[in-house]
């Protein structure tokens, strides 16, 4: 895996011009929302001079990304900076596919390209969630059909992590995000593609979120430090053995459901605990998971992360009807089932989903409650 370099701790984002200077990156394009824009302009009045995409999906497409590279090259750019969420990250990455691929959008699709890619890529995060910061791959949207784009060269030459740009993130944002540093964490961990590597990064993303979570969502600054660096090593943990079940599930539940991806995510993960440990084959797994959470039963995990939804008033939508349910199972990427490690049929598929629309009812709810309350203290 190529080596990234990486600039961390609060305030660190005036240090950008510095890592520019390593990574010979003159004239970036910046690829960012309006309000992140914005907030880099002010915080580091250098950066006003270059010219700046804006114009892109929460759901990134590749059309974006075209018209983001016709940007680069009529103003003689010789890098890109991208700040934000999972969005920005993707939509550069993708920029640098298609720079590299010379605007040949089969060649993008087939992830045919040369064998580096020249353009160096700094990520600057504004929330703690994906991890896109430190992975090779990015999602995106050609005709209303996913693509998933890979290639080492696609992560990011340089990352910088300042907590001090999450202040702004919306509650229900910072909480989904969370919840996707957390399950990218746990999946990494029972994936197939598992290594002693992957597990320690695994380790460090999950008891990250759990250890600050309270305290970052009451405004607390060392929480706020140590959850972006949980989503960072979540990043490190995917890049190598990718993610499982959860997130190949979760992409139709947030379209049709209209939740955030790291909501929808962590919907679906206690019904997939609960299903795997049934199966004998994973209980070892499970097992050492349950211990480095500090909790005893592999079953006290499942309604632990229940218990944290409920405490973070994630709730999952109402039940859909049955055609509804059968659509999403249907919907689900065999590929993205690849790293999983359980087969697992459409029925299967389908009957996570339906327990994962059932609500918590009380004295359920309670105890889940207070097995997160017990948690932290």
């Amino acid at each position: 895996m190529k080596w990234q370099r990486v600039s961390r701790g609060r305030g660190s984002l005036k240090t950008l011009p510095e890592l520019m200077e390593k990574l010979q990156i003159a004239h970036p394009l910046i690829v960012c929302g309006r309000h992140s824009g914005a907030m880099l302009m002010r915080r580091v009045p250098a950066m006003t001079q270059f010219p700046v995409f804006s114009d892109y999906h929460a759901n990134p497409d590749l059309n974006d990304a075209t018209e983001a590279a016709a940007l680069f090259r009529r103003e003689g750019c010789d890098g890109l900076i991208s700040v934000g969420g999972g969005s920005a990250m993707d939509t550069a990455k993708a920029v640098k596919a298609m720079l590299a691929s010379g605007n040949d959008e089969t060649q993008v699709i087939q992830n045919i390209y040369p064998e580096t890619m020249p353009v160096p890529h700094i990520a600057v995060p504004t929330t703690a969630g994906t991890g896109a910061e430190t992975t090779q791959f990015a999602v995106v949207y050609r005709n209303g059909n996913k693509l998933s784009l890979n290639h080492p060269d696609l992560r990011p030459d340089g990352a910088l992590l300042d907590s001090t740009l999450l202040e702004t993130l919306p509650d229900y944002h910072r909480k989904s995000c969370a919840m996707d540093a957390l399950a990218q964490g746990i999946e990494s961990y029972w994936s197939k593609a598992a290594t002693e590597d992957s597990r320690v990064h695994a380790y460090l993303a999950i008891l990250g979120v759990l250890d600050n979570l309270k305290a970052y969502l009451a405004g607390d600054a060392h929480a706020a430090d140590e959850m972006l660096e949980a989503a960072y090593q979540s990043g490190r943990a995917i890049q190598i053995t990718r993610t499982t079940a959860a997130h190949a599930m979760s992409y139709r539940l947030t379209k049709t459901m209209g939740i955030s991806h790291g909501h929808a995510v962590m919907m679906t993960l206690p019904a997939l605990w609960d299903m795997m440990w049934e199966k004998k084959e994973m209980q070892d797994v499970l097992q050492n998971l349950s211990s480095i959470m500090r909790l005893g039963h592999p079953l006290m995990v499942s309604r632990l992360l229940r218990g944290v939804m409920a405490d973070l008033g994630l709730n999952a939508p109402p039940m859909p009807d049955q055609e509804t349910l059968t659509e999403l199972a249907r919907s689900v990427n065999p590929e993205r089932m690849g790293n999983h490690p359980v087969p697992m049929t459409e029925k299967d598929i389908l009957d996570v989903y339906r327990m994962s629309f059932i609500p918590l009812m009380d004295p359920e709810r309670q105890a889940c409650l207070d097995i997160w309350k017990y948690y932290h203290g």
